[in-house]
């Protein structure tokens, strides 16, 4: 079987890199906003901190929930929903008035992050033959690798410019 090479593919495959390692960072890119978003939102050191825990226990509860509605409407529909949803709720997350309303859409954020990594795998393996299949979902580690490591600090340049609110916006433009 040989590999397919028509633009599409590769492009699909390229957005599809890029929608996992975006729900990647919605951790890491936000990480460094945490020591002092107490401080700009109302609500407690304590609860800031659960800004990871919400977001981790929405992605878990996405893992789940993504997987039975791909079956039914489809990978591509759910994928494009969900990155849409992510971005809204980024955007909505700059809006929070306090830190319990921030802590619900970062779970309801997290649970959106979770379709690319449901669905990546499956998507790649239908745009390329089984060798290029091989080398997109090693492309993809690679990046979804790195991400923990870039996240963080392109979250700690965002903060220092613009606040916590700026690691949000720039997810919600980039979903």
């Amino acid at each position: 079987m040989t590999e397919k090479t028509t633009p599409y593919p590769v492009l699909a495959c390229i957005l599809v890199v890029l929608g996992t390692v975006l729900a990647l960072s919605g951790i890491d890119l936000v990480l460094p906003a945490i020591p002092t978003l107490h401080e700009a939102l109302p609500g407690s050191e304590e609860a800031a901190q659960l800004v990871i825990a919400c977001f981790i226990g929405g992605s878990a509860s996405g893992l789940l929930l993504f997987g039975m509605l791909g079956e039914r409407y489809g990978r591509r529909r759910c994928l494009v929903f969900a990155l849409l949803a992510y971005g809204l709720l980024s955007g909505a997350a700059t809006l929070s008035p306090d830190m319990w309303t921030l802590l619900g859409i970062r779970f309801f954020q997290g649970l959106a992050s979770a379709a690319p990594a449901v669905f990546a795998p499956g998507i790649i393996r239908a745009l390329f033959s089984e060798q290029g299949a091989t080398r997109a979902i090693g492309a993809l580690s690679s990046f979804e690798s790195l991400t923990p490591a870039g996240a963080p600090i392109a979250g700690l340049w965002l903060v220092q410019q613009g606040g916590w609110k700026l690691p949000f916006f720039v997810t919600g433009v980039l979903a």
